[in-house]
C-alpha cells in the first residue's frame, strides 16, 4: 500500500487530526491503513470531494467573520484600537525565554477553551428555540459546533508545541527547529480561521449568547493576529499535500 503514487508522503505530519473531514484522506497513508476493509478508493476519492467542498463554505464564512467584526467595530460597539493592537497575546523575541505555556498566546488558547465549555455550559439561559437549536441542530449549525468542538482542545497543545519548537526544545525528527514551528503554527493558524467562521454562523441564531459570542469572536480574533506575530513565518509554510503542488 505505501509504494501506491498516489499517496502523498508525509501529509499527516502538519494536519489537524481530523481524518473525517479531510479533503485528501484517500491519498494519506495513516488514513488508508486506519480504514482499510472499510472503505473502497472510489468511496474515499468521493469523501475527499465533499470535505474540500465543505472547507471552501467554510472560507467563505471566515471572510464573512472578519467583515462582522470590523463592522461591529466600525458602528462603535467594539473599540477599534482593540482590532488594531496586534500583539494583544503576543511578546518580542527576546521576551520569549520562559516556559511555552506562560507564553501569552498558549494563556490565551487556555481562555478560549474555558470560554467554549462555559458557552455550551450558559444553556440555562437560553431560550426554548436557542435551546432546540443546540440539541438538536440544522445541517448548517451542526457542522459548525463541529468544528468548534474539534479545535477548542486543539488549539492550546498545538500553540505549546510551535513556542517549544521555537525555543528549540521540541522538533520533529529531520525537521528544522524553526520550519517545524512554522508548520505547527500554520495549522493553528487553520484551527483559529475555521473556528471563526464556525461562531460567526452560530452568532445571529442565538441571541441570549450574542455578547458571549462577539468576545469569542474577537477573542480569536487577537489570537490569530498575535500568532502571526510571534510565527511570521507561519501562513507561507508549504505543508506537504495540503499546500504545494499535487502530482
Amino acid at each position: 500500500m505505501a509504494d501506491d503514487p498516489e499517496l502523498i508522503p508525509g501529509i499527516h505530519v502538519y494536519c489537524d487530526r481530523w481524518c473525517g473531514r479531510c479533503a485528501f484522506a484517500s491519498r494519506c497513508l495513516q488514513f488508508r491503513l486506519e480504514t482499510e476493509g472499510r472503505e473502497r478508493d472510489g468511496a474515499l476519492q468521493n469523501f475527499d470531494v465533499l470535505n474540500a467542498q465543505f472547507w471552501e463554505e467554510m472560507g467563505e464564512a471566515l471572510v464573512q467573520a472578519m467583515r462582522f467584526i470590523r463592522d461591529i467595530a466600525a458602528k462603535g460597539e467594539l473599540e477599534v484600537n482593540d482590532l488594531q493592537r496586534e500583539t494583544v497575546f503576543s511578546e518580542p523575541p527576546e521576551s520569549l525565554q520562559r516556559d511555552a505555556r506562560e507564553h501569552p498566546c498558549a494563556i490565551a488558547a487556555l481562555l478560549y477553551a474555558g470560554m467554549v465549555n462555559e458557552w455550551f455550559a450558559a444553556s440555562d439561559e437560553l431560550s426554548y428555540t436557542e435551546e432546540s437549536l443546540l440539541t438538536k441542530p440544522p445541517l448548517f449549525l451542526e457542522e459548525s459546533i463541529q468544528v468548534i468542538r474539534h479545535y477548542h482542545y486543539f488549539i492550546y497543545p498545538k500553540i505549546v508545541r510551535a513556542i517549544e519548537g521555537r525555543l528549540g526544545k521540541e522538533a520533529v525528527s529531520g525537521c528544522n527547529f524553526d520550519a517545524d514551528a512554522s508548520g505547527t503554527a500554520k495549522v493553528t493558524l487553520i484551527a483559529l480561521d475555521r473556528s471563526l467562521a464556525a461562531w460567526s454562523l452560530l452568532y445571529k441564531e442565538y441571541p441570549a449568547q450574542e455578547d458571549n459570542t462577539l468576545s469569542i469572536l474577537l477573542h480569536l480574533d487577537r489570537l490569530r493576529r498575535s500568532v502571526e506575530v510571534v510565527f511570521p513565518d507561519a501562513r507561507a509554510f508549504i505543508r506537504p499535500g495540503f499546500d504545494a503542488p499535487l502530482p
